[in-house]
């Protein structure tokens, strides 16, 4: 077998296993990770940048693309086991592992649409495939709530015919490439395309929403693994096709893009009243950050971009675990819901708020490096654009006191009574807020993946 059929076979062979092994859930789900952790320790070593044959088609796995895929299988394998522990009534796993080889099969296999360009044809709609895998998991927790998952599910399908035209028009540049208005067109095509897909501004409504009502888990799959591909796919088209690395309007469209989206996010979020919510807004934030990150084109604001997608898995995992943690034993993850929950479930009470602090950027958590190395080139730039970039982290962050506000509260003795965590629980959330302070104080853990991740996209 091809060696990148291999990325795509693992978790296609992991999720059957799960199915075969229902009855024995935990056993089953364990030896998917352990099968996902082992490949992408392989996948980092082995030769797969030597042009493969797939279905007739000469490719090859780029070194950024290994290592994306190689985190995107890491983050998997921690939602897995998250899940596990926090919600072990959640029954999506297999779900989640034939997401993960849908999006592996989005990024491997990309043949030349010409001898320019890459084609979209097969990633967009390995995307779509993905994206509609995960919105079966995103049934909501209370009846009647699904509009959250039938918008995302609206937008990340009407991606797929805009890319498909994208990939059309750029087929047709090959044949007339000195064509201003063909090379706007097919610009706007692939911006819209991404747009969607990242819920930019206004395409967002569906990320508060899903994030209210699905899940911790399914949030968690959309907002880190499937995002992720599609980040990876972005800075593919950035980088490596000439029309878009070369047009001097991208980046300021992914700049201006990226401080729209920041800004509405921020606007909105320090008002919510749901803890849910609040982490949709704290992620449309994160990534207008990334978007404007990316568009500073520059090795600074590449890295930037990467601490900033470490700290936003880090950030939406602990929100997700202790979310999840808390859902399982309130009616809902609202303010007046989690009324004096550091009282009663204290580990889970301090996994939401410490998530949603890292996502704001608050130091010394894992979201604080990025957010302040933008800042700082932000300010470089326009010091408007930092001003908005660290407001709407400021408003992430008054959002989450709000709700640590009410949690501190007293609780009522006549309030029906709640089992405390359990120990995996508080083994869980409390190697997960240990990881997120090491990131946090010690950014230079993560500096070797940067310089990789920021020399394979040169």
């Amino acid at each position: 077998m091809n060696g990148p059929l291999i990325l795509i076979a693992v978790p296609t062979a992991a999720a059957i296993l799960t199915l075969i092994l229902r009855p024995l859930r935990q056993i089953g789900v364990f030896i998917a990770v352990a099968a996902l952790l082992v490949t992408a320790v392989w996948m980092l070593q082995a030769p797969l940048d030597e042009p493969q044959v797939i279905l007739g088609r000469t490719i090859a796995l780029a070194g950024g693309d290994r290592l994306g895929i190689a985190l995107l299988y890491v983050i998997t394998a921690a939602i897995l086991v998250s899940a596990r522990l926090a919600s072990p009534s959640w029954p999506y796993d297999p779900f989640a592992l034939f997401v993960l080889s849908a999006l592996s099969a989005a990024l491997i296999y990309r043949p030349p649409l010409n001898e320019v360009y890459p084609t979209f044809v097969y990633s967009a709609l390995f995307i779509a495939i993905a994206s509609a895998l995960c919105a079966v998991t995103l049934h909501s927790e209370r009846p009647g709530g699904t509009s959250g998952a039938l918008r995302f599910l609206v937008f990340s399908t009407l991606a797929l015919p805009v890319l498909l035209l994208a990939d059309w028009t750029l087929g047709q540049l090959s044949q007339s490439p000195d064509t201003p208005e063909l090379i706007q067109r097919t610009i706007g095509l692939i911006a819209l395309g991404f747009a969607l897909l990242l819920a930019v501004f206004p395409f967002h409504s569906w990320a508060p929403g899903i994030a209210g009502e699905a899940p911790p888990p399914s949030t968690a799959i959309v907002l880190t693994v499937l995002f992720g591909a599609v980040w990876i796919l972005l800075l593919d088209a950035l980088y490596g096709n000439r029309l878009i690395a070369t047009d001097p309007n991208v980046p300021e469209l992914l700049k201006a893009a990226g401080l729209i989206m920041t800004a509405s996010g921020g606007l909105l979020a320090w008002a919510q009243h749901d803890f849910g919510r609040l982490l949709g807004y704290a992620a449309l934030v994160d990534t207008g950050a990334i978007l404007f990150a990316v568009g500073i084109r520059s090795d600074a604001g590449l890295a930037a971009a990467f601490m900033l997608v470490t700290g936003r898995v880090a950030g939406i995992g602990l929100m997700s675990v202790g979310l999840a943690t808390a859902r399982a034993r309130a009616t809902d993850s609202s303010f007046a819901a989690l009324r004096g929950l550091l009282w009663k479930l204290p580990w889970a009470a301090l996994a939401i708020i410490a998530g949603g602090l890292s996502l704001s950027g608050m130091p010394p958590l894992a979201g604080f490096p990025g957010r302040w190395g933008l800042a700082q080139q932000a300010a470089a730039i326009d010091p408007r654009a930092a001003a908005i970039l660290l407001g709407a982290g400021a408003s992430v962050a008054v959002g989450a006191l709000r709700g640590l506000r009410e949690m501190l509260q007293p609780f009522d003795e006549n309030d029906t009574p709640i089992s405390r965590e359990r120990l995996r629980e508080i083994i869980l959330i409390a190697v997960a807020v240990t990881l997120c302070l090491a990131f946090g104080l010690f950014p230079g853990l993560l500096a070797p993946i940067a310089r990789t991740f920021v020399v394979a996209f040169q």
